[in-house]
C-alpha cells in the first residue's frame, strides 16, 4: 500500500526513457530475404476430428469407468469386516 503513491512517478520516469530506434538495425540480408513460404493451416493442424464421434468415445469411456467404480463400490460394501 505504501508503494501505491510512488507508482505514477515510476511510470512517468519510464515513459521518459529513451529507447533505441529499430529502423536500420537489421542487416541488408534480412531486407533482401524472400518472403517466407506460407503453409496451409490444415497441414499444420493435422486432420480434423469429428466432434460427434469423439464425444461418443468419451461417453463410452466414462460409462465404462462409472460401471467399474460401481462394481468396486459394491464389492467394498459387501466386504466382510472384522
Amino acid at each position: 500500500m505504501k508503494l501505491l503513491p510512488v507508482l505514477p512517478i515510476i511510470l512517468v520516469f519510464a515513459g521518459c526513457s529513451d529507447f533505441p530506434e529499430l529502423e536500420g538495425s537489421e542487416s541488408t540480408s534480412v531486407k533482401s530475404a524472400p518472403y517466407p513460404r506460407l503453409v496451409p493451416l490444415q497441414e499444420t493442424l493435422g486432420p480434423s476430428i469429428d466432434p460427434i464421434s469423439q464425444a461418443a468415445e468419451v461417453e463410452e469411456d466414462l460409462t465404462q469407468r462409472s460401471e467399474a467404480l460401481a462394481k468396486k463400490a459394491q464389492a467394498l460394501q459387501n466386504a466382510q469386516t472384522n
